[in-house]
This record gives C-alpha cells, sequence and structure tokens, in this order.
C-alpha cells in the first residue's frame, strides 16, 4: 500500500479511507473502515470493498450518473 487517503471521519477515531492495495497479482481500489486498536495503530476492517482496478471506469460513471455536476464538492454549505 503506498498512499491511503481518509475521505471520512467516524465517531471513536474511525476512518473511511480509500488506498490501492494488491492481491494475488491483480490491484485493488479499497474504499474500507479503519479502526484504531488499542494500541494506537490504526488497521482495516472488513466493512468495505475491494474493486479491481478495471472497473474504476464504471465506477467513476455510476457517481456521475447518480451525483449531479457541483453536488457532493467540499464547499459547499
Amino acid at each position: 500500500m503506498e498512499e491511503r487517503i481518509t475521505v471520512h471521519e467516524k465517531a471513536r477515531g474511525e476512518t473511511i479511507n480509500v488506498y490501492i492495495g494488491e492481491y494475488r497479482g491483480t490491484k485493488y481500489l479499497h474504499i474500507r473502515e479503519w479502526y484504531m486498536d488499542k494500541d494506537q495503530e490504526e488497521k482495516p476492517t472488513k466493512k468495505g470493498i475491494a474493486l479491481p482496478l478495471e472497473k474504476i471506469d464504471a465506477l467513476r460513471e455510476a457517481i456521475d450518473r447518480l451525483v449531479p455536476a457541483g453536488e457532493g464538492s467540499a464547499d459547499e454549505p
């Protein structure tokens, strides 16, 4: 895992993170919930998805169809 980006902070130190990982030679985009363990180390949970990178364009298209342009931006009140 090269870079992990936090896209949402939840309660009790839980976060939703996006990152690229590899499993058995296939690269995946992970959107996964992470938590803080008793030693204050962040760890991934089973809650999330792992989408093969070749499906990213389909995900982008679905988001574009579901979320109108400008909606969901960080600039919105």
